[in-house]
């Protein structure tokens, strides 16, 4: 096992406000987002303390040849933001979810690059609850061919499901289609969709199924499947009516709050999925979704896992590599290698830490890597949330 890498900053900066989340833009590879969180407190005169969160949207230029940075443009929000993520397809788009329980629709310029708000909708019915997390749905995980959507989470325990025919842009035609609430009052922390394959050979029918994971602050992972498209009547109107499983894990697995889930994209094992799970209690896990869960390999990371972002899929026959960067809260930003080997009859899984940066001073909740590279170096920004700090980093992986 190789010594692991412990890189240093190429450049650090300070922002004005808390940076809560972080993602390059897709069309503008130099260019990414930055979604602040700030937090005022102020005593009236009868002595008691009132809190207000506000927040803004920032456009920042990386040169990859210099590791400098520079502020293109600066949205302030009466919202503090609390997620960020880019359409999959429409990626000149992205969409943050915020402290009033509402998201918001962004627009990207890329002959001069800037920010444009297109929308705002309210999708919790009470603003006091914020949106902690959402997940844009893709391709295919609507039953209607030409659907789009997304998924949101909640502190109250509430995640909903949103979708439209009419294209993202047109914020009249969104539509929620399903709501799913817990037993329990309880932070929501993370939601994830997939549609998944049930065949790997190219040759066989491929049958889409759409899978909903959640986690939340006790610990429990919770797994709902939903009718196969192949089965299902198509052009619905209740895209979500027909769930067909779902169970959670009784928090068997995870001995603190599910932060992060990503499905990885392996075939299903015993008609269940196989997804990397991040924790406040410091584990980064590979998971069988089966009703009871099983951890097929763990690794502690040092800090909460608080964010996962697949950067590679390599195979070399039977065998695969993920190449995986994780953002770690108090610990920092790690880059990981996460392997699955065939051996003879049976699969084995492992994970390998590959690379730490240690240099952020307080709360790593967002982290991403420029796409421009063509070698085996990744260029990483990386903040910290209390401290305001954006570092700029590489690695080789």
């Amino acid at each position: 096992m190789a010594e692991i890498q412990q890189p240093k900053s190429a450049t650090t900066i300070f922002l004005d406000q808390p940076p809560s989340c972080l993602e390059f833009c897709p069309e503008i590879p130099d260019h990414f987002i930055v979604g602040t969180y700030l937090l005022s407190e102020t005593k009236t005169e009868d002595d008691e303390v009132q809190q207000t969160k506000t927040g803004s949207v920032q456009m920042w230029r990386l040169d990859p040849n210099t590791n400098d940075l520079s502020l293109v443009q600066k949205v302030s929000l009466p919202y503090a933001v609390f997620d960020l993520h880019f359409h999959p397809r429409d990626k000149s788009k992205f969409a943050i979810a915020s402290s009033t329980g509402c998201i918001s629709l962004f627009s990207v310029s890329t002959t001069q690059p800037g920010i444009h708000q297109l929308w705002t909708r309210q999708v919790h019915d009470d603003a006091s609850i914020p949106a902690l997390f959402f997940a844009w749905a893709p391709e295919n995980w609507f039953s209607q061919t030409n659907a789009d959507g997304f998924a949101v989470t909640f502190s109250d325990s509430r995640t909903a499901v949103f979708e439209t025919t009419k294209g993202i842009t047109d914020e009249s035609a969104i539509t929620e289609c399903g709501s799913f609430e817990a037993r329990q009052m309880i932070e929501v922390w993370f939601v994830a969709l997939a549609a998944m394959q049930v065949f790997e050979n190219a040759e066989s029918k491929q049958d889409t199924i759409p899978f909903m994971f959640t986690g939340n602050d006790f610990g429990s992972l919770h797994t709902r499947r939903f009718e196969s498209h192949n089965t299902k009547e198509q052009d619905d109107d209740e895209p979500l009516a027909n769930l067909l499983l779902e169970h959670d894990d009784r928090a068997r697995h995870h001995t603190a709050g599910v932060t992060s889930i990503l499905p990885l994209p392996v075939s299903l094992v015993d008609d269940a999925p196989i997804l990397l799970t991040g924790s406040y209690d410091e584990g980064l896990r590979v998971y069988h979704a089966t009703r009871r869960g099983e951890v097929l390999a763990e690794q502690g990371l040092g800090g909460g896992v608080w964010r996962l972002q697949l950067l590679e899929t390599k195979e070399s026959g039977s065998d695969r590599h993920l190449l995986v960067l994780a953002s770690c809260m108090h610990a920092g930003t790690r880059i990981v290698k996460v392997s699955q080997k065939q051996r003879d009859e049976t699969v084995e899984w492992g994970i390998e830490v590959l690379a730490e940066f240690t240099e952020h001073e307080s709360m790593n909740y967002a982290s991403d890597v420029w796409k421009g590279s063509t070698s085996s170096e990744l260029l990483c920004v990386s903040s910290s949330f209390y401290d305001r700090r954006i570092c700029v980093w590489r690695a080789n992986v």
